[in-house]
């Protein structure tokens, strides 16, 4: 028998690691809530809100959807989730459309471009971002794209600063050039958020050609804009089941947010306390951004693979939890409780980010975007539609027509798939010649 002395890693299931697992399957107000009660318990903790000025930017993300989602999309389709049009969806609410129309005939002068800021009024979301793509209202009011541009121009003059921005990074500069803050270092700033979020600010020091003290100083004037000026106007109800994310046109990309209304954010108290409470408070701060940071994660990999149908350009793309947990680096349990879970708002409606995964369909060939199961749904309930009424196709026909898009399906899975596109049995869909 050999002896030897050897060292190994045990994760211990701690209470401290129970209670970061935990965070991650609650929505934003049940952690509310939970953190409330562990605030009571310690001094040293501090609940804030995602509102604060100096709490918002790292509690959102920009996502750039991969090239290979932007060619598959398809233009003519126009219906986005869940069967609505995603860029109509969410116009202004109305205290800012009165708001903005009583400042119309100053910011635009010539009355015949009026018309066409109306068009820019209908496509404003109530947090004052446009929704809508500027060569989209062009060509719905028969102008060129140059002449839409010139008028939100002007548009975008209108009190408060940084409405009818197209992303954060405009809302922000047109907030930045009101204040008289847009300084060429102030705009490299600007073009480089996600360093700003993730606290690199050596790198962004030698990217703004300035010191790291600078930086800091441009941060703090940064925090204090406002994401969302026209939220202050919003009139809408709340919402029974308020969203814990928030998903909106980002230029040509997206930004994904935590809800500021409802997101907790926990700070450490100065002052005393005992050892214990300062090393339990430090690790509940911890555990929080880590949830966070996990979230935004898991939901910017959805939004990214699920582009074109968030675009309304087509069905889900197959996406599981496997596939995102290896996208993200995270342990598939991670993302199941996060995507069972939580809630995300788009420009066409809310629903779990569970929703937004696909199983994809058996496969005639490797493929690196295989056909989602509702995709092979679409597909049939079309190739039902337009079948022979006196001569309906067997479930063996369908198999066979679906071949070349990339399925391979036997003959009892297109009957349970017929199930779930509640299309009938081939002989209660014969009609008489």
């Amino acid at each position: 028998m050999n002896l030897g002395i050897g060292q190994r890693g045990v994760l211990a299931m701690t209470p401290m690691l129970r209670q970061a697992i935990a965070f991650l399957a609650m929505p934003n107000a049940a952690l509310s809530a939970r953190l409330a009660d562990l605030q009571a318990g310690n001094p040293l903790l501090r609940l804030a809100s995602a509102t604060e000025p100096e709490t918002w930017l790292r509690l959102m993300r920009e996502v750039t959807p991969p090239s290979p989602a932007r060619a598959r999309v398809r233009p003519e389709a126009a219906a986005g989730a869940g069967g609505q049009d995603t860029d109509r969806i969410a116009a202004g609410d109305p205290g800012l459309i009165a708001h903005l129309t009583a400042q119309l005939p100053l910011l635009v002068r010539d009355p015949a471009d009026r018309p066409l800021a109306f068009a820019f009024l209908e496509a404003l979301e109530p947090s004052g971002w446009l929704g809508t793509d500027l060569d989209e209202i062009a060509a719905e009011a028969g102008v060129a794209p140059a002449r839409a541009a010139k008028v939100l121009r002007q548009l975008q003059g209108a009190e408060p600063s940084g409405l009818f921005a197209r992303s954060l990074s405009e809302c922000l500069r047109l907030q930045a050039g009101d204040l008289g803050l847009l300084t060429p270092a102030f705009e490299a700033l600007l073009s480089n958020l996600p360093l700003l979020a993730a606290g690199d600010t050596e790198t962004l020091a030698a990217v703004c050609e300035c010191t790291v003290d600078q930086v800091l100083s441009m941060a703090r004037a940064l925090r204090r804009l406002d994401p969302k000026p026209g939220a202050d106007f919003s009139r809408a109800p709340e919402e029974a089941r308020p969203p814990d994310l928030v998903l909106r046109r980002n230029g040509e990309g997206w930004l994904v947010e935590l809800n500021a209304r409802t997101t907790p954010v926990l700070t450490l108290r100065t002052g005393s306390g005992t050892p214990d409470a300062l090393r339990e408070a430090r690790a509940l701060v911890h555990a929080l951004e880590r949830r966070h940071e996990t979230v935004l994660s898991i939901a910017s990999e959805i939004v990214a693979r699920q582009d074109g149908h968030l675009r309304g350009f087509g069905p889900l793309a197959a996406l599981t939890i496997n596939d995102i947990a290896r996208a993200t680096g995270l342990h598939r349990s991670t993302v199941s409780r996060v995507t069972a879970a939580l809630h995300l708002k788009t420009p066409g409606c809310t629903l779990r980010l569970r929703d937004l995964t696909c199983a994809p369909a058996p496969a005639a060939r490797r493929q690196e975007d295989p056909l989602s199961v509702q995709a092979v749904l679409e597909r049939m309930r079309t190739l039902v539609a337009g079948e022979n009424p006196s001569r309906p196709l067997t479930d063996a026909e369908i198999a066979s027509l679906l071949l070349p898009d990339g399925a391979a399906l036997a003959r009892r899975t297109v009957a349970k798939y017929r199930g779930l596109a509640h299309i009938p049995p081939r002989a209660a869909r014969r009609r008489p010649a």
